[in-house]
């Protein structure tokens, strides 16, 4: 019996690791990506190509909103150069996308969220909301990390909350960030 819960407790191990690698793995893709943002220089090597979707770019009031504004930001490497990569079997230029920034206003509150791609998959999702100053139990910052389309890690704020909330609606508003991409790159 001692051996069993031994197995069980260097699988739950030997798991717990390979996540955390993994995690490491995508946070050092992240920081690469906004790096080459940070210094986005047309002559380098790791340029990135960036389009941009504004909704009431005038901030026009909404009705029962009132001021509204949205700004959606693709960042992407070669659409054609990533069409031919090697494991793209399909030819998907989504391969391409390397991050999505979405940055709203609704009213008083702000809203940013970021999608983060490696090979045409959702590897990280961020969500923060700073509500209403007049009500902090509004405000929130969840982090998702994400592995094959399995969610490995789940965060709010700094705290590890745990690994098995259904993440479908985060990887579905992944999927829609790419297909809007194919019609910004129409490849």
């Amino acid at each position: 019996m001692k051996i069993f819960y031994l197995a069980v407790f260097l699988s739950l191990t030997l798991c717990a690791s390979a996540q955390h690698d993994k995690v490491l793995e995508i946070r050092a893709h992240y920081n690469e990506v906004k790096s080459n943002i940070a210094a986005n220089n047309p002559d380098s090597i790791s340029f990135y190509y960036s389009d941009q979707i504004i909704r009431n770019r005038f901030d026009a009031q909404w009705r029962a909103i009132g001021i509204f504004h949205d700004t959606i930001t693709y960042w992407y490497g070669d659409a054609m150069e990533a069409a031919n990569m090697d494991g793209n079997i399909n030819q998907d230029s989504t391969w391409a996308l390397k991050l999505v920034t979405m940055s709203s206003q609704y009213s008083t509150m702000h809203q940013y969220r970021e999608w983060l791609f490696l090979d045409g998959k959702l590897v990280f999702h961020f969500d923060k909301l700073d509500g209403s100053e007049y009500n902090p139990d509004s405000n929130w910052e969840y982090r998702y990390y994400f592995d094959n389309n399995k969610l490995i890690r789940f965060m709010n704020g700094g705290e590890i909350i745990g690994y098995d909330d259904n993440p479908s609606s985060i990887i579905s508003s992944g999927e829609e960030m790419k297909t809007m991409f194919r019609t910004i790159i129409r490849y």
